[in-house]
């Protein structure tokens, strides 16, 4: 199985907001261009190389606000 449909079955969704340059220096991360991030509630997750980078932290991660209107 490969390791995208993996995380897809974990409830994993393509990640498309910005990173900061901090997380990929955390991760000491030599081709950042290649990252390819995956989200679930309490876990972020990259899938661009074998290293398979993964935190639970949202440090770095842009916010991204779901307004919901109630009539």
């Amino acid at each position: 199985m490969r390791f995208i449909d993996y995380l897809r079955q974990q409830g994993y969704k393509r990640y498309t907001g910005t990173v900061s340059a901090a997380v990929y220096d955390y991760f000491r991360c030599e081709n950042p261009g290649r990252a390819v991030w995956h989200f679930k509630p309490g876990s972020f997750q990259c899938s661009g190389c074998k290293a398979q980078c993964e935190t639970d932290s949202p440090e770095g991660f842009q916010t991204f606000l779901t307004v919901g209107c109630k009539e």
